[in-house]
């Protein structure tokens, strides 16, 4: 990095006692790095970004540099990205709301908006809401009806999951009726009255209602941060939809999601000393479940969970199994994993260390970094690393482990191993990896106890470990993650330790200057209050302007029923406009006699958008 790197120095109001971190002032574009060491299961600081765009962020860290296990650490940002467990993303996603349709319409917009279509992922587990969003972010129809139907009923409202021919929908009750919601295609349909959404049941008996409707304009971005669609603007939605609704026969409630829906799912963690868990918002590993059978999804992220005991400070007594095992910290002797009692022919079991590595996001692949000692060449003499890959039997008999390495026969001495787990651990099929073991057996011949210790054979007539690394590759739903914006955020910490703890907080990010958003554009016609014959009118607004000269991509038109515009009147009148600054409102869909709402706002080429307009209403006669 260019030019003098000054030192300042952010202080953050923190419940407890605060650590100040140096962040080096660096230019923008560079990477900045901001660390918070907290100490209370309650804590909150503030991290300002500069620039004049939202910054890239690049990584978040979570490291316990205490000496207690840290139980389910967490970590939000400006009053977002609480979903640690249903309940919590149910109550963030309908805050403020009032109603039943509110709260259920709110539901429906996270899932449209926070998900995107792709192949799914096999784990039969991502059905569930806190799996599907912390983990993936992606899906089909079927897995669509599966979170809204979940956030639905934890939000406290009635909500089914209903197949019907070649796709998966969902209702969602309020009122006393059901209502049909496609949130795979972010869709929904309005009755003859222009203003109550059909429940499926009238679907069925009004196929027209579907045809008339319009399929949104949907996006992503992909893995190089180009806007990419994947489902064209369809004017309207055509037959071909009406036809699976009116086949009647072949439409029913499906029970089977059920328990994956109700099933508990949390994002609980327990950090050990000297464990950290490492989080991206790019694909930093290229590796992803379904590997092997799946082309790579569009938008994801990769993560770790590194642990490095520490043999020498910690026991981690109810952290890691062992058996016949003793630490440095204990009896000062080495290596820092050794046999207690050592092996003879009579007393040849093992000593084993078994250590668990669990993590609430899905594991693509890892490794275990090893530096060994033995002493001699004997039977008796063994070091081993094998593993439980199989989430289904945890822990696993011995014949259902999988060897990793053995220390050769013939060798003494230390030695450093990496086992690869990657291929192991990319599975296909409905079972995806949370979590597996890793088991050192360990034996010392007795007869070798008095060994001096003098190289080769530095540690004597011991047989253990030295170091060991063990990290965990995950995937990722970068839209998860506690992400920071332009200028000041608060970010908020919480955890369920019993005791003390130590845990340091570190943010990454790439602060950005580029052309500014643009300013928001003006509603014009029909003017704000005014009384209209025309029941498919023309709506105009005035160009946006951009500060800094860009160009315009698009501007995004909406009209409501509500004062707010927390949702279209229907999908066609959620719409992209790509050329010009007005909009034709397609007849049929307005009724005279009732006021309507409408807004606008713009993006600019580079995808940034403006605020919305003001909010205009007419009144139709």
């Amino acid at each position: 990095m260019g030019g003098t790197i000054s030192k300042i120095f952010r202080i953050a109001m923190v419940v407890g006692l605060i650590w100040l971190i140096p962040v080096a002032a660096l230019k923008a574009d560079e990477l900045k790095t901001f660390s918070q060491v907290i100490t209370t299961g309650e804590a909150e600081f503030n991290i300002e970004t500069q620039g004049t765009l939202d910054p890239e962020n690049v990584e978040i860290t979570i490291e316990n540099i205490g000496e207690t296990a840290v139980v389910n650490p967490r970590v939000t940002a400006n009053g977002r990205y609480n979903w640690y467990t249903v309940e919590d993303m149910a109550a963030e996603i309908t805050r403020g709301c009032a109603s039943e349709q509110e709260k259920a319409m709110a539901v429906f917009n996270f899932v449209d908006k926070e998900t995107y279509w792709w192949s799914y992922p096999k784990d039969i587990t991502s059905d569930n809401p806190v799996r599907h969003f912390n983990s993936y972010g992606y899906h089909i129809c079927s897995q669509a009806a599966c979170q809204f139907v979940a956030l639905c009923r934890a939000a406290g409202l009635e909500a089914r999951v209903y197949e019907i021919w070649h796709h998966t929908v969902a209702e969602a009750k309020w009122d006393g009726a059901w209502h049909h919601m496609d949130a795979d295609l972010g869709i929904w349909y309005l009755k003859a009255d222009n203003r109550s959404i059909a429940s499926i049941a009238e679907l069925e008996q009004h196929p027209e209602w579907v045809s008339r409707s319009y399929e949104p304009y949907r996006w992503y971005i992909g893995l190089d941060g180009r806007k990419m669609i994947y489902m064209p603007e369809k004017d309207p939605a055509g037959q071909s939809l009406a036809d699976i609704y009116a086949t009647g026969e072949d439409n029913y409630v499906e029970t089977a999601y059920d328990e994956m829906l109700y099933k508990v799912r949390t994002m609980d963690l327990t950090l050990r000393p000297c464990e950290k868990l490492v989080r991206w918002w790019k694909p930093v590993l290229r590796k992803y479940y379904d590997q092997k059978i799946s082309h790579e999804p569009p938008r994801y992220a990769n993560g770790q969970l590194i642990f490095e005991p520490d043999f020498r400070r910690f026991s981690y007594d109810g952290l890691i199994q062992r058996s016949n095992v003793k630490y440095y910290c204990e009896d000062q002797k080495s290596p820092d994993v050794h046999v207690d009692r050592l092996q003879d022919r009579q007393h040849d079991l093992f000593s084993s260390i078994l250590i668990r590595m669990e993590s609430p996001y899905v594991m693509v692949g890892g490794f275990a970094d090893t530096r060994y000692y033995k002493a001699g060449t004997s039977g008796l003499d063994r070091v081993t690393l094998s593993a439980n890959l199989d989430d289904n039997y945890p822990p696993a008999p011995f014949d259902r482990q999988t060897r990793l390495w053995d220390y050769y026969s013939w060798g003494y001495g230390l030695g450093d191993s990496r086992a690869v787990l990657d291929d192991k651990m990319l599975k296909d099929g409905v079972q995806a990896t949370y979590g597996f073991d890793v088991v050192y057996d360990i034996s010392a011949a007795k007869r070798n106890e008095n060994t001096q210790a003098v190289f080769p054979l530095v540690y004597g007539g011991q047989s253990g470990v030295e170091q060991v690394k063990i990290v965990a590759d995950l995937q990722v739903n970068p839209g998860s993650l506690p992400a920071l914006s332009l200028g000041q955020n608060t970010v908020r910490y919480t955890d369920q330790s019993p005791g003390a703890r130590t845990v340091k907080i570190t943010y990454t990010w790439r602060e950005k200057n580029g052309p500014r958003a643009p300013e928001a554009p003006v509603a014009q016609s029909p003017a704000n209050g005014v009384k209209i014959k025309d029941l498919a009118p023309a709506f105009e607004w005035s160009p946006a302007v951009a500060p800094d000269g860009g160009k315009f991509a698009c501007y995004r038109f909406q009209l409501s029923l509500r004062p707010d515009c927390a949702w279209p009147l229907t999908q066609a009148f959620d719409r992209d406009v790509r050329a010009g600054c007005t909009f034709k409102a397609p007849a049929g869909w307005l009724n005279p006699g009732t006021t309507y709402y409408w807004r606008v706002k713009a993006e600019d080429e580079q995808g940034n958008w403006s605020a919305w307009s003001g909010i205009y209403s007419f009144t139709t006669r």
